[in-house]
């Protein structure tokens, strides 16, 4: 692992051990989960119901999903949600928990207004203590809302906005957007230190997240920082782009984007600057595009905080199992890139982290239907490694960042092989940044 001793700027503030909730019995509480999930590949029906007072056990417990299966960031958000309902159902079926979870879900095709309005649906229908939702611009939009009503949301969002003191409710599986870069940015000072970087990105808020923190990191570390270039999620040509890295010689070009419009750059890349080395963030690469693009993935870095969809099923934990039997319960295929993905073991997470609040909140004896209980649930997840799945995640009030680990990717041979981690510094000032 490659490990920064980085004192550079703001002090670097040691990793503290944080009082968290730690009540009930030590070993993990069980839950059964039976609702009525959205099986398979979807769903949208289901409610839950439940009350009992504090230290009580409901009947049910909803936990809706607001996902893209159809819109632009459809390409990642599919694996994704099926990799969390498939989950679900998983829990319900082995008895992890002695509340059955409903999970209502459906697809807001990435736009933002669909997304607030099966919100109110939701909250209006069921009192849901948390919801598993998706993407920046729609997660960042109910924020607000999601603190006024205390209803903890899991998003696929790893936007730095979202663990500000302004909005407490909100958590996710993954290292900051911000981060991501900085990990690519590290990464690039201690192997090339006298190169040129640049960021390309979507001008929407999924894109620009990680830019401003990210070219204050490059400069700090003394590399030379271009001018942004905008890539739109729906490109289908990105020669116009290439050129003006190519006219500004940068030598690394940090892309903050999905998997389509990474395609689309590396394909003209070949014509206009095939010098340049690519580093995706984490929705930018996937074993779907690699598999079927080997030759002009590469070359490309990438960087994630959990593994790969064969480097889950190589973990040989409860993970691995958990997406085993998923597969084989829902008939999938394991040699599918189009499910067997990076993006499905990102789903997988989603649904660990709700079950693993409501698990802590249980243990503790609170009421796991309400938000505030469930919110305190989650920060008990400590060096918590998702069964396998991930860098250990630990969330805290102070600090709700999962992870400062990078967890750095080359794509060689048509494959996403492993190459280095690397361990950020925990700076309070990055915290929104």
């Amino acid at each position: 692992m490659l490990m920064t001793n980085d004192n550079t700027g703001d002090p670097t503030r040691l990793y503290r051990r944080r009082n968290v909730l730690k009540s009930g019995a030590a070993g993990a509480a069980t839950l059964a989960l039976a609702g009525c999930i959205g099986g398979g590949d979807g769903g949208d029906s289901g409610s839950g119901s439940g009350g009992g007072g504090s230290g009580g056990m409901p009947d049910s417990v909803t936990v809706p999903g607001i996902y893209d299966e159809s819109g632009a960031t459809s390409d990642v958000g599919r694996p994704t949600a099926i990799g969390s309902r498939d989950t679900i159902t998983y829990i319900n079926e082995n008895d992890l928990f002695d509340v059955s979870i409903d999970h209502p879900n459906n697809d807001y095709a990435y736009e933002v207004p669909q997304a607030q309005q099966y919100y109110q649906q939701y909250t209006s229908e069921s009192s849901p203590p948390l919801i598993i939702g998706w993407g920046t611009a729609d997660t960042e939009a109910l924020a607000g809302t999601v603190a006024d009503d205390e209803v903890v949301y899991v998003s696929a969002s790893y936007s730095a906005n979202l663990v500000t003191e302004e909005f407490p409710y909100n958590f996710f599986g993954n290292l900051d957007y911000t981060s991501q870069a900085r990990a690519h940015l590290r990464w690039i000072a201690d192997n090339d230190p006298e190169a040129t970087v640049g960021f390309i990105f979507s001008n929407t808020a999924f894109g620009r997240s990680p830019v401003e923190g990210g070219k204050q990191y490059a400069e700090e570390l003394g590399l030379d920082v271009a001018s942004d270039i905008n890539l739109p999620l729906t490109a289908n040509s990105a020669t116009t782009q290439l050129r003006q890295a190519r006219d500004q010689e940068i030598d690394y070009l940090i892309h903050q984007n999905t998997s389509a419009p990474m395609r689309v750059l590396l394909e003209d890349r070949q014509d206009i600057y095939p010098d340049l080395t690519v580093c995706g963030l984490t929705y930018t690469v996937d074993e779907r595009v690699v598999q079927q693009s080997p030759d002009i993935f590469e070359g490309v870095r990438y960087v994630n905080a959990f593994r790969t969809f064969q480097g889950a099923l190589d973990s040989g934990g409860r993970g691995a199992e958990i997406i085993e039997a998923n597969f084989e319960r829902e008939g999938r295929s394991m040699d599918d890139p189009e499910v067997a993905q990076l993006n499905y073991v990102r789903g997988v997470i989603h649904a660990l982290l709700a079950l693993k609040g409501l698990q802590n909140a249980a243990e503790a004896g609170n009421d796991v239907t309400t938000g505030p209980n469930v919110r305190q649930g989650m920060f008990g997840i400590e060096d918590d490694d998702m069964f396998g799945l991930a860098e250990p995640f630990s969330y805290a009030e102070d600090d709700r960042r999962p992870t400062m680990n990078g967890r750095l990717f080359e794509v060689t041979d048509g494959s996403l092989s492993f190459d280095t981690s690397v361990e950020l510094p925990r700076r309070d000032s990055w915290i929104g940044l």
